[in-house]
């Protein structure tokens, strides 16, 4: 199944490089539709391991490693979804942008949850 959906992601993402988005600086539609993409597996897996009652799992270094990204995709999916760069450069406070302001959490957050992944890491090999 992931073969396939790998497939489809890079199918996708060439056809959008070549034909739909030729003129554009950015990808947007290739870094949103990963971003779904993910969130959806993510999801997914997240309800399959529900199911089957595996709730150590949430608590482990593996689920922590897979959710951080949640994060980077929500906060870039959402100055990148609008495709107009506009929305990134509206002004928020001072010389603050919205760009600035929504990468600088979503960064903190990402990082925060890898750091705290290899903090664990390192104590279970102690």
């Amino acid at each position: 199944m992931s073969n396939s959906i790998l497939c489809v992601f890079v199918l996708f993402s060439i056809i959008n490089f070549t034909v739909i988005e030729i003129t554009d600086v950015y990808n947007y539609y290739t870094f949103v539709f990963g971003a779904l993409l993910y969130v959806i597996l993510f999801i997914y897996e997240s309800y399959r391991q529900l199911r089957e009652e595996n709730l150590m799992y949430f608590l482990s270094n593996n689920y922590l490693l897979l959710f951080a990204p949640v994060y980077f995709f929500f906060g870039m999916g959402l100055m990148l979804g609008f495709k107009a760069l506009e929305v990134t450069r509206i002004i928020l406070f001072g010389q603050v942008t919205l760009y600035v302001f929504i990468v600088n959490i979503v960064c903190i957050a990402y990082y925060t949850l890898i750091n705290i992944y290899i903090y664990r890491e390192k104590n279970n090999y102690k």
